[in-house]
């Protein structure tokens, strides 16, 4: 479970423990009446620490879930090594309840429940928006579209449309997968089953299996632009501190890159921006189930339904300067966060 950054009371924090299990039991019963079922089921789903002081924020984060009545399991360094085949972590958090899933199934699984009254256009980028007699007007390259109420969930691509511009920052990063590994590296790495493992620290490098036998790593960040070849370079050097000895690990087959939105503090940029105009952006990397509970809360809101205070439980994505005081404070930040997270990178 993700937290907001700022709990304001425990109440507050497992009043939104009880949102998001909602979420993710609607949001698991719609996909799997689509036909979608996770192809790892019986995955370690965990957060792991290389370094005394990611250890120190691991115990942090399991009293924090002790008290608000959240599974978890803590796993020391030899068991960790037995579930990922890599001695480089000192301990590890399991996180009970997630799954790891093929985000591109789901999301197909998901839009074959779309309704009849629902259209849905793919390769057809909003490039403006602006009022109009009706309410609001969307261009794209192959014609428009008008309605009375629109609903941006574009996240980071809503600076284009010229919104939210002071309140976010388009943030790249990146992954990499290896070839299928070989039958002996492969149960030296899945000998335990599918895992996902997620860092310590914010800036460290996120690590999962695939259901065809390859190691994902996820990790590196770049600021409004997508990154070069020194990408793979970082993500490969990521790879081998855990697997020095693994010869399947010592070169990424593919590797990409995708934007996300941060906001200062964590916030979403939520509701009614204008009149008509609503969104639900600024997911700071945070997850389905998150993304979920907020769309479904933004629908009551248009609906004019009871709605969860997004505000009380999240707060509002705060004021950045203006350039280049963003870029220099963004950059700042992240080189004293890099040295933070040390060895989880």
């Amino acid at each position: 479970m993700q937290t907001p950054l700022k709990a304001v009371s425990d109440q507050a924090v497992g009043l939104l423990a009880a949102y998001y299990r909602k979420a993710q039991c609607q949001l698991e019963l719609l996909a799997a009446e689509a036909g979608f079922a996770s192809d790892e089921p019986r995955a370690c789903i965990f957060k792991a620490a290389a370094s005394t002081r990611g250890e120190k924020a691991l115990r942090m984060m399991q009293r924090f879930l002790q008290r608000n009545g959240q599974p978890e399991q803590w796993l020391d360094a030899a068991r960790l090594e037995q579930v990922t085949g890599s001695g480089y972590y000192r301990a590890g958090l399991q996180l009970s309840g997630n799954t790891l899933v093929n985000p591109r199934q789901l999301v197909r699984a998901l839009v074959k429940q779309l309704p009849d009254n629902i259209a849905l256009f793919e390769h057809s980028p909003v490039t403006a928006l602006e009022r109009c007699a009706s309410g609001w007007q969307l261009q794209t390259a192959e014609g428009s579209v008008s309605a009375a109420k629109v609903v941006l969930a574009n996240n980071a691509f809503i600076k284009g449309l010229g919104l939210a511009a002071s309140r976010s920052v388009t943030i790249y990063t990146y992954a990499g997968v290896t070839s299928p590994l070989a039958d002996q590296e492969r149960r030296q790495v899945m000998g335990s089953g599918p895992w996902g493992l997620l860092p310590a620290h914010r800036l460290g490098s996120t690590f999962r299996t695939t259901e065809d036998g390859r190691l994902l790593v996820r990790g590196m960040y770049s600021y409004e632009q997508e990154g070069g070849n020194e990408v793979a370079e970082v993500l490969q050097a990521s790879l081998s501190k855990r697997y020095p000895s693994l010869s399947g690990a010592q070169t990424l087959e593919h590797w990409w890159g995708g934007a996300t939105s941060l906001t200062s503090n964590g916030a979403p940029v939520w509701g009614e921006l204008q009149p008509g105009l609503f969104a639900s952006v600024g997911c700071n990397g945070v997850g389905i189930v998150k993304g979920w509970f907020l769309g479904q809360a933004l629908a009551d809101l248009i609906c004019g339904r009871p709605v969860a205070d997004i505000s009380a439980l999240f707060g509002k994505a705060g004021w950045m300067p203006p350039e280049p005081f963003r870029k220099l404070g963004f950059l700042a930040v992240s080189s004293v966060e890099r040295n933070l997270a040390g060895a989880e990178i």
